[in-house]
């Protein structure tokens, strides 16, 4: 039986990896968010002050940090600035060519709900160190994407496009950065850049439904789904690494998207 424990490594390569696995990167970020918005000139009221000189003093930033996230989940057009809630990632492309498992492909259009229902445990901002760091609790993320995949999976092949869904359950997720003080080149703003960013996630449960596995074929592709479902754990643990860098990609872009439109002047005080 191929769902017996030795083979579990190679059956979440196959599933949940192509699925969530959003492009490991190679010490450089590749998502980049362009955008020729001016900065704000004027506190909007969703953006508290702290004081530059303690920004952490009685939690100052981290209740900062919390109160920007209705706003961001909503969008905030006026500086580029899209929403978040859904968060929308276009395309992901899957590529192993090698060993037990070969499977290419990709995944379109994934919309995942959920992050704005974000709690900050814990955020804080040293100016001297040049070192942003937060915690984030989400009780549940939920993903929908298409996906096209096409490969082998030991001695089975493995074809199937269509509809596919995932539910995070508890997923606790840990943000470290390195900063640096730039101006934003128009205006002359002092703004936060983040250079480098480390992520770390722990997920207390998951669900995963892959439709239209193998052409159709409603037995091979249930016993996947079940396979999946049954060795959440260990399909977290396995695929950590690749989604820490490939979060820290996306999130990386996001963040300095934030950040370059928000000049320290209006909540640095």
């Amino acid at each position: 039986n191929m769902f017996t424990t030795p083979y579990w490594k190679l059956a979440v390569s196959l599933g949940v990896m192509a699925l969530v696995y959003v492009t490991a990167c190679s010490g450089a970020y590749t998502r980049e968010i362009v955008n020729d918005k001016l900065p704000l000139q004027e506190r909007p009221s969703w953006l508290q002050t702290c004081k530059r000189s303690n920004p952490n003093e009685n939690k100052c930033f981290r209740q900062l940090f919390e109160g920007c996230f209705p706003a961001l989940a909503a969008g905030v057009p006026e500086i580029g600035v899209k929403s978040f809630e859904p968060l929308n990632i276009d395309q992901v492309s899957v590529s192993k060519g090698s060993g037990n498992l070969v499977l290419s492909g990709g995944f379109q259009n994934l919309i995942i709900r959920g992050p704005s229902n974000a709690t900050v445990k814990r955020a804080n901002l040293d100016l001297d160190r040049r070192l942003l760091n937060f915690e984030l609790e989400l009780p549940k993320l939920r993903i929908r994407a298409k996906y096209n995949l096409k490969g082998n999976i030991l001695l089975l092949p493995l074809v199937g496009s269509g509809d596919v869904a995932m539910a995070l359950k508890n997923v606790h997720t840990t943000v470290y950065t390195r900063i640096s003080l730039r101006n934003e080149t128009r205006t002359g703003d002092e703004i936060i850049h983040i250079d480098e960013m480390k992520v770390g996630f722990e997920v207390g449960a998951m669900r995963i439904h892959l439709k239209n596995l193998f052409n159709g074929n409603d037995i091979l592709a249930a016993s996947i789904n079940s396979f999946l479902n049954q060795n959440g754990k260990e399909v977290i643990a396995e695929l950590r690494p690749d989604l820490e860098l490939g979060l820290a990609d996306i999130f990386h872009g996001l963040w300095n998207n934030v950040f370059s439109k928000m000049p320290t002047k209006l909540w640095l005080v």
